[in-house]
């Protein structure tokens, strides 16, 4: 247990060695944060209901969407794709520790530290905006989605990372990848609110299982196919864990770098 601890303070002291980069990425999300937010309450504001939201619902749900993504999408794992070119995975497989585990550690210091700021630009958005919020209801199963999306999150990036065993192309699939989930995972507005079969149709890709359904959850909005969406969350959870340890035994097989 000791060990874990010290990855995960040594974690978060590493952003106050690179204290601008950090603050200028929070301030990044919290400027996306205040535009998505204000455009919706432009929306609402003469509309008593929009595709089955109310005004309260829906910016409630931009909000705690926010908060549930800056956790579930918070991850160092990108750090792995650069240590596998420069030979420096090596040092991380010679620690007594899983690879696996190490890199869980690590992305749950960058949650913490995320979501702690996240808290603070939600309240202050609140305080512009002077709204209320609807109470998490759900609870329990808002946390099943909650942590399955943490899972998905945490092995789908580590497959991107690993693609750094054939090509150090890497930063192009995990960009791509980050696009189409601020735009598939419900960040700018509800699934729900797109025509049944789209809507469907997405359901079908592990995306809406990061922060979507959790939200959906934990605002109220649970639907007669709930049953249907945990037994998708938890399929995600296994498939996505089990490509990314397939992958990482076949990346470890034709592991090759140049010394220094």
């Amino acid at each position: 247990m000791k060990k874990y601890l010290t990855i995960f303070t040594t974690t978060i002291k590493e952003y106050f060695a690179y204290r601008l980069n950090f603050v200028l990425w929070r301030l990044r999300m919290f400027i996306s944060l205040i535009v998505i937010f204000f455009f919706w309450l432009a929306v609402m504001q003469n509309n008593a209901n929009f595709a089955g939201y109310s005004q309260t619902m829906l910016l409630t749900y931009i909000l705690y969407s926010s908060l549930i993504a800056d956790f579930v999408l918070g991850t160092r794992t990108s750090d792995v794709a650069g240590e596998i070119n420069n030979g420096n995975i090596i040092n991380n497989l010679l620690k007594p520790v899983s690879f696996f585990r190490l890199y869980l550690i690590k992305d749950f210091a960058d949650k913490s530290i995320n979501v702690i700021f996240s808290l603070i630009e939600v309240l202050l958005v609140i305080l512009l905006a002077k709204t209320y919020l609807i109470i998490p209801q759900n609870i329990l199963l808002f946390s099943i989605f909650f942590i399955n999306g943490i899972f998905i999150s945490f092995y789908i990036n580590l497959l991107l990372s690993f693609i750094g065993f054939w090509t150090t192309e890497s930063w192009a699939p995990r960009f791509v990848f980050l696009t189409v989930v601020y735009f598939l995972s419900g960040s700018y507005f509800p699934l729900d609110m797109l025509p049944k079969t789209i809507y469907q149709l997405i359901l079908l890709t592990p995306i809406p299982y990061l922060f979507f359904l959790p939200t959906k959850v934990i605002i109220g909005r649970v639907d007669s196919f709930v049953i249907y969406e945990l037994i998708g969350s938890l399929f995600w959870v296994l498939a996505c864990r089990f490509f990314a340890h397939y992958i990482w035994n076949k990346g470890n097989k034709s592991f090759s770098f140049w010394g220094r």
